[in-house]
């Protein structure tokens, strides 16, 4: 069984300085808020963690970095339905098994 967390973290990031989160999950799917409790997603372009909005049900990226004042549309303790939830899970598990097996005896064959 994958244990639930939920805590503070010092968070690093490409483009800017760390960042104090809340995280929240299991090494299978976490969630992230700022202290205020505002949704936040890593921007990959942006290299940095911005506000999230929902939008069907998954969280996109405002593109307005964490550290500045949240933007209309930022949610506060959003969560993605369960759907999306479920596919980032078995999404995440493929990848965990494909590293497990390059690992095993033999799988560079």
């Amino acid at each position: 069984m994958v244990g639930v967390f939920e805590h503070k973290s010092l968070l690093g990031q490409l483009n800017g300085p760390d960042i104090e989160l809340v995280v929240s999950g299991t090494e299978l799917y976490a969630t992230y808020e700022t202290a205020e409790g505002y949704s936040v997603v890593y921007d990959d372009v942006l290299g940095l963690f911005c506000y999230a909005s929902l939008k069907h049900g998954q969280f996109e990226t405002t593109r307005i970095p964490a550290s500045s004042p949240p933007p209309e549309g930022a949610v506060l303790h959003g969560r993605e339905t369960d759907d999306v939830r479920s596919n980032k899970i078995k999404e995440r598990m493929e990848k965990l098994d494909q590293g497990s097996a390059s690992t095993k005896p033999g799988a560079n064959r």
